[in-house]
């Protein structure tokens, strides 16, 4: 079986990014290379409707946690509104979720991700909500720790619920080399973001000359020999795409996923 290639998109006011258009393009140029769409917004009328899109054009439909804070009445209402979607959906949506950032003391940042953690999964049990919750390793970008594959295991372990994104650019990133994954990674895995590092500015478009080429594909080989079959995500920032406009950005990243293939699958 192989791995379902889903690309990122989240909504941009600033870059004036909508999902009718994504679509759209991923219609005119995406050759079937597309198999979903992780989509980050806080916008619920923009979840349905992106839900309902992938719906029609056989998509997988999952979400990113919105990366705007967002407290705890937000936050339920958020994963309340994704249980309507899966109902129409008829499976249950995984959505990623970051660590805590706020603290300075990592063993705080661990400590506060667990209470973070464990009060979404209460939430999601005690309704039983049509969700999955993975948490995502973070690097340690501007000097700054975040949690990261040293020390997510900490989070996944106190939780037989949680499943693990594994974000390989971050990885690549703070140890230059993909991780071997602890066994606990391999159990939980349910997910794969990936991305390119261009002068300590990650989530750029992953190029045959891109410098992390050779370890991205050291991580691509590693996932194969643990047999992962779930999604792995295009992670990219829109704004780092090449093109002046945002239909050519949208268009490249389309494209894209040909030469991924290619390399890689």
């Amino acid at each position: 079986m192989e791995n379902k290639l889903m690309l990122s998109l989240y909504e941009d006011e600033k870059i004036g990014l909508n999902v009718e258009l994504a679509f759209d393009i991923i219609t005119l140029y995406g050759n079937g290379n597309i198999d979903g769409i992780e989509f980050n917004s806080y916008n619920f009328e923009s979840l349905k409707k992106c839900a309902k899109l992938c719906r029609k054009n056989n998509l997988l439909f999952r979400c990113h946690f919105p990366l705007k804070k967002m407290n705890e009445s937000e936050t339920k209402k958020y994963l309340n509104c994704l249980n309507d979607i899966s109902k129409e959906l008829r499976y249950k949506i995984n959505v990623v979720f970051h660590s805590d950032t706020e603290h300075e003391e990592m063993e705080e940042k661990v400590q506060a991700t667990k209470k973070y953690i464990k009060n979404i999964l209460k939430f999601v049990k005690k309704y039983n909500l049509g969700v999955t919750i993975s948490l995502e390793n973070l690097n340690y970008r501007y000097a700054t720790r975040r949690i990261n594959m040293d020390k997510i295991d900490e989070v996944l372990s106190e939780y037989d619920n949680l499943n693990f994104t594994y974000d390989i650019g971050h990885d690549i990133y703070d140890n230059k080399k993909p991780s071997n994954l602890s066994e606990l990674q391999k159990q939980r895995i349910n997910n794969v973001h990936i991305h390119s590092v261009v002068k300590k500015e990650d989530h750029h478009m992953i190029l045959e000359e891109s410098k992390d080429f050779e370890q991205i594909k050291k991580a691509m080989n590693n996932l194969k020999n643990i047999n992962y079959t779930n999604p792995i995500v295009l992670e990219y920032v829109i704004d780092y795409l090449p093109g002046s406009r945002i239909e050519e950005k949208i268009i490249n990243l389309v494209k894209s996923f040909a030469k991924f293939r290619q390399y890689f699958m």
